[in-house]
């Protein structure tokens, strides 16, 4: 606590000696046109802040008398000028050449662009804010090549799945790793593993504020991310986070409203009512006066509000920035909200005649979800309402006659005639939303300090730390007479209740020291020692009812609700971990034409007994200093590059001698199996785990035509061997499973970028087109892997499809994420195979065979903003061809008799199979399976599809009044429309964001689509 009020004495100290008083210099920066600039960065000479061009080019700063003002602009020269008049206007004439740009890199180093040896793409903070998401990373879907977001599936505010190039790891992480201004922060969703509905949490991305962000760089390959080790194979997300910027004090204001309504939502028939009145299905005569329209009523508009104020300021020698932002939102299903609170504080200041440069931040997050819905056959609420019969009045069991007094019990109880306990549960909607309830918050504060020296202009030595704090609280209370198939028989009787806590801490910290200088005539150096320290600490404890006992008394959801016969279970945890390592990294360029990068990271991780070396090397050529350039080649570059990089094993994984976990609710003497131990056969010693290794290699180029047309394409080859697996461990072997390194992935493919700056008069365009190829294959599996093929998930996990890596044969590889799942039988003469009412055979359960995957095999994203004087439009069409999804709710509606489908075939008088006529219910009940392992093609929709993912109109007033400036007022709009699907759904829709439930279907929370409005303004 005492660093803490250190911290904040030190940022409060930056504040106060910022507020020193300097001239006003104000003016107008246009082009070689005579046309004004937006955007153009003015700063101080000799600082690192500053402020930027208005929309009419207009520019006002606070300066020191006697200093130099700085104007730099991509695409134009920079301009430095002496701050000696009150007034001064600036022309910039275009470079002809290219700016001398740099790019934020691994650790948060800044490399000059042209001599990056790998593919990297930058997201401006400005995408993020034009159609705001509560979590925001949803915002980059469509924004950069390679880069695949699946929106997370417990309502708004929930965690989403990310991947760059691929999936990569089998049992571990495919997610990128964080990075917030050069320092490690974790991992996103993107395990292999989940449950069936399980909704996605809250990650370390997903809770900051849009409105701090600078910018997004993406390091996509393992190149990129190299001196980052562990996790790097994933590629790297750099937030570049806001700081103070030399100049008048400025107020930022913004606010942004939003309106979610849900679409593709199912359509049952209204021909055919139910077989009894009691019944569940729809196989009954043909009624009068059905209705679906409750499915739609069901369902709230969703209204999310951010607001957020920013304060920034400072000087030549302090910098300062505070902001706070609140969202408050609330989903489409009834009583689920979200609520959060984003507070920033960050100062620098530079001391001993500028050598020393300090930058300390605070950031606390506080997040609270309530009641976040979940997908699958359980506690999902679209489960009963997407299968109420049509002909039944869904008003007897509505929001305000969900429940039921019992005068006996003296409770209420749910009211639903519907629950029949098919291996799922059937519940009313409202219930769940109401007497199911969830709760889920965290506060979270990340506080960061760092101290750079510079002893020479070329030398400097760099110390940063930060500590990434958190806690978090869920709790889960089930009101009697909840369906016992979603808990237990015991416990709804009197309810469930759970409820977790716990507190963790992640330090990072790391020593650098880093060279930029010239070595002789025609030599340049960057280059960079350092070494990091990783230390993780998590503490849990948790306090359920059980299954076989459930409460002691009804609904009294406490700690202190148990008996002797309704014992609660009690679980803590505790885990700790280190990983540290020495790194190094260089780049050699030769008459700024040809660079050769080499970085190398050795670490010692918690998990593996031994260190392990993690190498790259890359070469830059830049073609037009050689070959020169003219009136239609601009510039070009040439690149290529090395990495071998990998993740570490899970913790426990080298541990051969595991403790036994002890039951509660048994003597000491009881004891739960090992989960899982290192690969053994019984002769010789356990077999080592190794950490997960990619090798990588990438070429590409980069280049401009006529000043204005950039082209980047990148091609890239990465492989993921020694992959962390489990198996099961045969009889006496004192474990469940054995964990082993088994099998080898291969990622490649092309990526590109086109992006384009055209003028039109007063007409500005800005289109880009990004655009990715992946090909996914499983290379190998590991020889201590007998079968012929490793089972991710099975397909009870689904009741539909099973997730296998089919060890290569012939030449043929499967794909990371093939579904395997049962099909229609057919004859040797190709015709389909039935039984003696004619009705489909299909293959048996114990066979299944391959039916697709969900991975797509192109993605694009046309991105485009215009500008006409005050006025501003953009908007982004994303598109995703190739790829399968596969709908477990159709196969309930079919063996229901609730789609219309099987309406049309009973108009028909039956379906026609071998040119005969059968049984309409008999046919859809055996394709279907009973809802349990039908003919998954039957459920299979192409997942190709193009939409206009964003859009954004806005005017904005340059000066209202003498206190607001630049005020933008905009209409927005998010998941509009498609201009193609073939799936009754939106096909990114899936149960969960783990790799084994991707391109799956299950009763999730539908799609949204998003009307808004923002304003933005500046005081």
């Amino acid at each position: 606590m005492k660093k803490l009020y250190m911290l904040v004495t030190f940022l409060l100290g930056c504040f106060m000696y910022a507020s020193a008083q300097n001239v006003t210099v104000k003016g107008t920066v246009t082009d070689d046109h005579n046309l004004p600039l937006p955007g153009v960065n003015v700063k101080v000479s000799g600082t690192t802040g500053g402020t930027s061009t208005s929309v009419d080019g207009n520019y006002s700063i606070s300066a020191p008398a006697g200093s130099s003002l700085v104007f730099s602009f991509i695409g134009f020269v920079t301009q430095t000028v002496k701050a000696n008049k009150v007034v001064i206007n600036i022309v910039l004439q275009t470079d002809q050449h290219i700016l001398e740009t740099v790019t934020v890199t691994a650790l948060g180093i800044e490399q000059k662009t042209k001599s990056l040896t790998y593919a990297t793409q930058n997201v401006g903070g400005a995408e993020l804010e034009k159609a705001k998401d509560p979590n925001f990373v949803n915002s980059l879907a469509g924004k950069a090549a390679g880069l695949v977001i699946t929106k997370g599936t417990g309502g708004p505010g929930s965690a989403s799945r990310i991947e760059l190039r691929g999936a990569k790891s089998i049992g571990g992480n495919s997610a990128p790793i964080y990075v917030i201004d050069g320092i490690p922060i974790g991992q996103g969703a993107g395990g292999t593993m989940a449950g069936l509905g399980d909704g996605a949490g809250i990650d370390p991305l997903s809770n900051l504020n849009p409105d701090d962000i600078e910018s997004i760089q993406v390091l996509k390959g393992a190149s990129a991310a190299a001196l980052y080790g562990s996790a790097a194979a994933n590629g790297a997300l750099l937030i570049v986070t806001k700081k103070g910027k030399a100049g008048a004090t400025k107020i930022d204001f913004n606010s942004s409203t939003s309106f979610d309504t849900p679409t593709g939502l199912p359509s049952p028939q209204t021909t055919y009512g139910r077989t009894t009145p009691g019944a569940d299905d729809m196989w009954g005569a043909k009624s009068s006066g059905a209705s679906n329209a409750f499915i739609k009523n069901f369902f709230n508009t969703g209204k999310t509000y951010i607001n957020g104020v920013s304060l920034s300021g400072g000087s030549e020698k302090a910098l300062f920035y505070a902001s706070y932002a609140n969202t408050k939102a609330t989903g489409i299903v009834p009583n689920n909200s979200l609520l959060k609170h984003n507070f920033t504080l960050r100062g620098s200041g530079k001391f001993l005649n500028d050598k020393l440069t300090l930058d300390a931040s605070v950031n606390y997050i506080y997040q609270k979800q309530e009641n976040p819905p979940k997908a699958g056959l359980t506690f999902s609420p679209m489960f009963g309402l997407y299968q109420f019969p049509t002909d039944d009045n869904f008003g007897n069991y509505d929001k305000n006659h969900f429940e039921t007094y019992d005068a006996t019990r003296k409770l209420s109880q749910q009211n639903w005639p519907y629950e029949k306990n098919e291996f799922s549960s059937n519940q009313n909607p409202y219930w769940i939303a109401y007497r199911d309830l969830n709760e889920r918050s965290s506060g979270r504060y990340i506080s960061s300090f760092k101290a750079k020296y510079n002893f020479a202009s070329w030398l400097n030595l760099q110390a940063r730390t930060t500590l990434d704090g958190y806690n978090y609280r869920n709790q889960a209370e089930n009101y009697a007479t909840t369906d016992p198939v979603a808990q237990s028989a015991q416990q709804s009787i009197n309810g469930s209740y759970f409820t977790g806590q716990g507190y963790g801490t992640h330090l990072y910290s790391d020593l650098l020291l880093s060279v930029d200088t010239k070595v002789g005539r025609d030599f340049s150096l960057e280059a960079t020692l350092g070494v990091t320290d990783d230390r993780s600490y998590d503490y849990s404890t948790s306090l359920s009812s059980t299954n076989q006992y459930g409460l002691s008394l009804a609904n009294y959801f406490s700690a202190n609700n148990y008996d002797l016969t309704h014992p609660l279970a009690v679980g803590e945890n505790e885990s700790k971990g280190i990983t540290q390592s020495a790194l190094a990294t260089a780049t050699i360029g030769y008459k700024e034409t040809l660079f050769l990068n080499v970085t190398g990271r050795n670490e010692w991780a918690y998990t593996t007994p031994t260190s392990f070396f993690y190498p790259s090397v890359g070469l830059s050529y830049v073609l037009t200093n050689t070959i020169g350039t003219s009136d239609v080649l601009s510039y070009a570059k040439l690149r290529a590059s090395y990495a071998n990089v990998g993740a570490a094993p899970g913790q426990g994984a080298n541990n051969s001698n595991p403790p036994y976990s002890l039951n509660n609710l048994q003597p000491i003497v009881g004891t739960n199996p090992i989960s899982q131990l290192p690969f053994r056969d019984g002769t010789n010693p356990p077999v080592e785990i190794k950490p997960e290794r990619t090798k990588t290699l990438e070429f590409g180029a980069q280049v401009t035509l006529f000043t204005k047309l950039n082209v980047d394409l990148a091609y890239y080859d990465a492989r993921t061997s020694d992959q962390i697996i489990s198996i099961a461990a045969p009889s006496g072997a004192g474990a469940q499973t054995f964990i082993l390194n088994g099998g080898e992935i291969r990622n490649y493919g092309f990526e590109g970028t086109i992006s384009y700056n055209a003028s039109f008069g007063d007409l500005k365009w800005m289109p880009s087109l990004n655009f990715s190829h992946n090909i996914n294959q499983i290379r190998a599996l590991s020889p201590l892997y007998t079968a012929d093929h490793y089972v991710i998930s099975s397909q009870d996990n689904t009741r539909l499809v099973a997730t296998w890596l089919v060890r290569p044969k012939d030449g043929k590889y499967s794909a990371f994420g093939d579904y395997y799942g049962r099909i229609i039988d057919k004859n040797p003469d190709g015709s389909i195979k039935v039984d003696n009412n004619g009705v489909p055979v299909l293959t048996s359960a114990d066979d299944p065979r391959y039916v697709g995957n969900p991975n797509p095999k192109f993605l694009a994203g046309f991105n485009n903003s215009f500008r006409y004087k005050n006025i501003n439009l953009s908007f982004l069409v994303d598109s995703r061809f190739g790829g399968q999804t596969f709908s477990m709710t159709n196969t309930w509606f079919d063996y229901k008799g609730i789609s219309q489908r099987t309406a049309d075939a009973r108009n028909a008088g039956g379906v026609v199979v071998n040119g005969k006529k059968v049984d309409a219910q008999a046919y859809y009940t055996a394709i279907s399976g009973g809802a349990d392992g039908g003919a998954v093609p039957e459920y299979t929709y192409s997942a190709t599809n193009v939409r206009l993912r964003e859009l954004a109109l806005g005017y904005t007033f340059p000066l209202v009044g003498k206190t607001f400036k630049n005020l933008n007022i905009s209409l927005t709009g998010h998941n509009l429309f498609f201009f193609y699907k073939k799936a009754p759904y939106d096909p990114e829709q899936a149960i969960s964001t783990a790799t084994n439930t991707m391109g799956i279907d299950g009763f999730g929370v539908p799609a949204t689509r998003t009307f808004g409005f923002s304003v933005r303004t500046s005081l």
